[in-house]
């Protein structure tokens, strides 16, 4: 593949040193070293994506790599690309072939890991970046192509030996005004990515619309291989074909990914998991790793009660994972509503992987009272969360502190959760005045 950019022009990349404000001063430099404007801009726009991929991969990684924006905002985090990679090492598997690798950030993770690795991307351009941002994993090779046209059969690493497992990151977006397009995506020669808000690759929800498609996906399943598969969390859970293990991993308290785990990479007796990385941006710290071999819908249920002296809110991934049950067993509470991921307990206790508040007041869930209350409590910042009613946070908080001004050192900061319950006279629904349960 030829390459994107010269030699020279690399070397005027690696010296930018991006900072917003110096951006004319940066561009009239590279102008005067020679670059047209349009050269000088793209070059610009790859100094920022830089900048803006230090904390995904890293400030040494991301300070040689080449970036497209919608690729940058699709790759793997790093945290999260390494611990992919340990489960295909851990599973004993050698190399693996990356289907629709964009700019090959988990096809570096595995490289990393000393596993092989044969990435393949259908966009010539992210094919292009991706070759360059593998070149110093001598295991790793790119290949353009598209993967719903290969022989997956013969597939090769660099040494010419089979690759014994396949890892997939489908397409999920498409550009405005077109059909589903490749990961990645082609900037503009003429001047980088600029683009107005929402004018970017908007998300497809149709499994069959990814690229590659979802039915691909299953029929190599279905031939045994090892097979990871990248999904977004908010994927329908009745469409999670029944032979894979649900991954869902939250890093930095955001549930960042679901992954499909097939044959070999899929743990014995396991059906769904959720894995709570910690902050570090590089190194996959687990927190927890909860798992169950019950199908969705099945397993222990969680009891139900009234609300209580603590309440606790589980991670995103023990959510989508359907294992809030474990938070209640651990917590020694219960739910108020089966729907709600709401738990509450007498007990106080500080877990990882769930948050955890002291209640201090039970308040009728009515503006009138509420307001009355900040108002009474000096409150100037207010935070609302909400499980189970109808109620728009955004809205309410502006209502409630209205006339409550801006009293700088003198106001309170204070968080309302807001919820529904069931009791002995009916449906009850209220807001409850709670304070965070201090780290331990």
């Amino acid at each position: 593949m030829r390459p994107e950019y010269t030699r020279e022009e690399l070397a005027l990349l690696d010296g930018i040193e991006y900072r917003e404000r110096d951006v004319l001063a940066l561009s009239s430099r590279l102008r005067d070293r020679g670059l047209a404007p349009e050269r000088a801009a793209e070059l610009l726009t790859q100094a920022r994506l830089r900048a803006e991929a230090a904390g995904k991969f890293g400030a040494e990684e991301a300070g040689r790599m080449l970036l497209t924006r919608d690729g940058l905002e699709q790759a793997t985090r790093g945290a999260v690309a390494r611990l992919h990679a340990r489960r295909f090492r851990e599973a004993g598997i050698a190399s693996v072939a990356d289907l629709g690798c964009g700019l090959g950030g988990d096809a570096a993770a595995f490289a990393r890991e000393g596993l092989r690795v044969s990435a393949v991307e259908v966009d010539p351009r992210t094919a292009r970046f991706a070759a360059h941002n593998l070149a110093p994993y001598p295991g790793a090779e790119v290949r353009c192509a598209d993967v719903a046209e290969l022989d997956l059969r013969t597939l090769s690493d660099a040494a010419g030996r089979p690759v014994e497992a396949l890892w997939l990151d489908p397409a999920r977006r498409e550009a405005p005004g077109v059909g589903a397009r490749p990961r990645g995506g082609t900037a503009p020669r003429g001047g980088g990515e600029h683009r107005a808000p929402g004018q970017g690759a908007r998300r497809i929800f149709d499994p069959e619309a990814f690229s590659p498609p979802f039915s691909l996906i299953e029929s190599l399943a279905s031939t045994g291989v090892p097979l990871g598969v990248k999904m977004g969390p908010g994927m329908d859970r009745a469409a999670i074909p029944a032979g894979a293990e649900a991954e869902w991993i939250s890093h930095r308290g955001e549930v960042v990914e679901l992954v499909l785990w097939f044959n070999a990479l899929r743990t014995p007796g396991v059906r769904r998991r959720a894995t709570v990385l910690g902050p570090d941006p590089l190194v996959p710290e687990t927190l927890a790793s909860l798992s169950s071999g019950d199908d969705f819908g099945e397993g222990p249920e969680a009891p139900v009660g009234e609300p209580a002296g603590h309440l606790y809110e589980p991670d995103g991934a023990v959510i989508r994972a359907e294992l809030v049950d474990r938070l209640a067993e651990a917590v020694g509470g219960h739910l108020v509503d089966p729907r709600i991921a709401y738990v509450f307990s007498e007990r106080e206790h500080r877990l990882d992987w769930a948050s955890g508040w002291r209640v201090l007041e039970a308040l009728p869930l009515h503006a009138k009272p509420l307001k009355r209350w900040v108002r009474e409590h000096g409150v100037t910042e207010l935070t609302i969360k909400k499980r189970g009613v109808d109620v728009v946070p955004e809205v309410l908080r502006k209502q409630l502190l209205a006339g409550s001004g801006k009293r700088s050192g003198r106001g309170r900061r204070a968080t309302l959760v807001l919820t529904r319950w069931d009791a002995a006279d009916g449906e009850h629904r209220g807001a409850f005045a709670v304070e965070p349960l201090a780290a331990g």
